[in-house]
């Protein structure tokens, strides 16, 4: 069976099991389960273990089993997948267990006014349970529990949900003692629980280093016994957690967002790419909105397509959910319906799994500025800006990555261009100054939003942030964008006009005025994207959150203006011509080759009132130039190794490409 780093394609059930379901097992038949697993060819499955409810979906010696079995169902499925040579891994709920939690009220998290009541941190989560992460959970049961499923079943490994997002701040007496005993802080009898609080940060951070503990905690101990045993927390080290690894995982994952997965994917996956461990990420086979019931319809293939080309495209592996029927058996037709997708995905296994970045541009995904949020202590609140941007380049055919200070720092000069979206709090003084030394030794730094301008300006960025006035000011629209109401135009060339909002003026005694604002297209025009010179490199400032606008309401405009911002800057490897719809590419290395990957992003994924898409319209007439330091012997276009016509000259190769389906690969050999 394949190691978890090895393994490219799984299928993922679960269902989080409650005593209400009834008899389980009753229903598991092994010969569909043997049908499947040869139907699908996947090199693993992950299946229920214990869901957020606390209840073990199998007879677990700890005491946790649900009520009623028929057989044991992880015996059942641990048996049939060794046989196939199928690894097989649980899904199992970490932080959160609401029945430890009732059983055990004094181990839950207490609220900042004494109440250990479970709180609903998110509007599209039921309410979460979540116990003390420096409690006896962790000894009293989640380790065993682990140990069990690694010695007595034999299981290749568990993916822990219900963690890092599920984490709460703990204002028990004890967690507060701890605090002050550690850090030399004096609460002086104040509970720091807002945020003009004293040692509000603090005390947010001491939680967040609390959770980090209870997982070197139980990661090191249950490796100990069992090394082969391969653990994960969903979404640790992710957007979600922007930060260095310090914990022993063997590889990272998550699940994405039902609603918008393209763009989730997108930013999600580029954000894990950048740690460096074994990773993938999961789709959910339906589409819905979780807003204290569940809604969902299940997704047409070709949309599963398109959501794991994102995935796969940034060399991750890709595994897809179809939730197990309350009496644990699998829903066979469902999984039946997935042939498609997995020949999708096997057929470009080989030119994109395992494949690595060639460094070109970069958008920073600050943890400084992320964890001085409110909100939730570990999440992807407030990421609008940096998830728009990310989105906004892969619209316009930019191979981006995404950076945070951990791997950025020192690596500034890997990258041709990089972008900060708009910041929401701050960045450290020296990120600034790391930026602003790569601008001036040959870099192209972009500044996206008024905030992110201003603190560049004061640390020495040749331009002032001006507030545009006007001398006429109409009636103002209403924005549906973080609820601002300044709306104004914006033009590239005084012809094409778009939206902007609450923008800011970029005043420079030297630079080239890309791009103004104006209240009409006949006021005064004011600057608000400026290029300028700086030492060796150059500075673009925008005085806009375009990322935030992108994210909510996007305009082709915004990608005409950073496509202009960005030619303006350098050129790229693989560089977009032309093409008719949105043609999204990632420079892979694999093998010594370049794998070009090209993904078709059109359609209403972003679309809330659109849940399922059963075409997406080609893109078409794609022109592509990809500079190469020696003339190709070939190009094959992958999957179906069709040689591609191109002319070479100036170091670059120029091709055309009739359409782009969904997914397919330049191989240059």
């Amino acid at each position: 069976m394949k190691k978890r780093k090895d393994s490219f394609w799984g299928i993922h059930c679960d269902i989080h099991v409650k005593p209400e379901f009834g008899v389980l097992g009753a229903n598991l038949k092994e010969d569909e389960i043997r049908e499947v697993l040869r139907l699908l060819k996947p090199d693993y499955v992950q299946i229920d273990c214990k869901g957020h409810f606390g209840w073990a979906s199998y007879p677990s010696e700890l005491g946790n089993g649900a009520p009623e079995f028929a057989c044991d169902p992880l015996e059942v499925f641990r048996r049939i997948t060794k046989e196939e040579g199928v690894a097989l891994y649980l899904h199992y709920s970490g932080v959160w267990d609401s029945k430890y939690c009732s059983e055990h009220p004094e181990e839950r998290v207490v609220n900042a006014d004494g109440s250990v009541e479970p709180r609903m941190e998110r509007e599209d989560l039921a309410l979460v349970d979540a116990t003390r992460t420096n409690g006896r959970y962790v000894d009293d049961l989640l380790i065993p529990q682990l140990m069990e499923l690694a010695g007595k079943y034999g299981c290749d490994g568990v993916w822990v949900d219900g963690e890092c997002w599920a984490i709460r701040p703990d204002f028990h007496p004890d967690t507060l003692k701890a605090f002050q005993e550690e850090t030399g802080y004096d609460l002086r009898g104040q509970i720091p629980a807002s945020p003009g609080d004293v040692y509000y940060q603090e005390y947010r951070e001491y939680i967040r280093e609390l959770f980090r503990r209870y997982m070197r905690h139980y990661v090191d101990v249950v490796h100990e016994k069992y090394p082969d045993f391969q653990i994960t927390s969903n979404w640790m080290y992710s957007d979600m957690v922007p930060e260095k690894v310090t914990v022993n995982l063997d590889f990272l994952s998550g699940d994405l967002d039902g609603v918008n997965s393209l763009n989730g994917g997108r930013f999600a996956g580029r954000a894990i790419v950048q740690q460096g461990l074994p990773w993938d990420l999961m789709a959910w086979g339906d589409r819905g909105f979780w807003k204290g019931h569940l809604d969902m319809t299940h997704k047409h293939p070709v949309q599963l397509m398109q959501e794991a080309a994102v995935v796969i495209s940034l060399g991750g592996g890709f595994q897809e959910i179809v939730s197990q029927r309350p009496d644990l058996s699998w829903d066979i037709p469902r999984l039946k319906e997935l042939v498609p997708l997995m020949e999708f995905v096997r057929a470009r296994e080989a030119y994109c799994f395992k494949g690595k970045f060639i460094h070109q541009a970069a958008v920073l995904l600050s943890t400084h500025d992320k964890y001085l949020e409110g909100g939730d202590l570990l999440g992807r609140g407030n990421a609008d800006s940096k998830m728009g941007v990310t989105s906004l380049l892969c619209d316009i055919g930019q191979s981006v990555e995404i950076v945070s200070e951990h791997t950025l720092t020192g690596n500034c000069n890997q990258y041709q261009m990089i972008v900060v979206p708009e910041i929401q709090n701050e960045l450290a003084k020296e990120t600034i100054e790391e930026l602003l030394e790569y601008a001036e030794e040959g870099g192209n730094l972009v500044l996206l939003g008024t905030k992110t301008c201003k603190v560049f300006s004061e640390f020495g960025a040749p331009y002032k942030v001006g507030v545009v006035r006007d001398e006429i000011l109409p009636v103002r629209r209403m924005c549906h964008v973080n609820g601002l109401n300044d709306q104004r135009y914006f033009t590239l060339n005084d012809q094409q006009y778009g939206c902007v909002f609450a923008p800011s003026e970029i005043q420079a005694a030297h630079g080239e005025v890309i791009a103004n604002t104006c209240y009409t297209k006949v006021s005064t025009k004011h600057p608000l994207a400026v290029m300028m010179d700086f030492g060796k490199g150059k500075i673009v400032a925008v005085g806009a959150d375009f990322g935030t606008f992108y994210r909510k309401e996007p305009q082709y405009l915004h990608r005409t203006l950073m496509r202009v911002i960005v030619d303006k800057l350098y050129t790229p490897k693989a560089k977009l011509e032309s093409a008719t719809g949105l043609l999204e590419l990632v420079c892979l290395e694999k093998n010594g080759r370049l794998m070009l990957q090209m993904i078709n992003a059109n359609g209403s994924h972003d679309n809330i009132n659109s849940w399922t898409n059963d075409h997406i319209p080609p893109v078409l007439d794609i022109k592509l130039s990809v500079a190469c330091d020696t003339k190709p012997k070939k190009i094959l276009l992958q999957p179906g190794n069709k040689e591609i016509d191109f002319e070479y000259q100036d170091k670059r190769a120029y091709l055309e490409i009739d359409r782009i389906d969904i997914h397919n690969v330049l191989e240059f050999v």
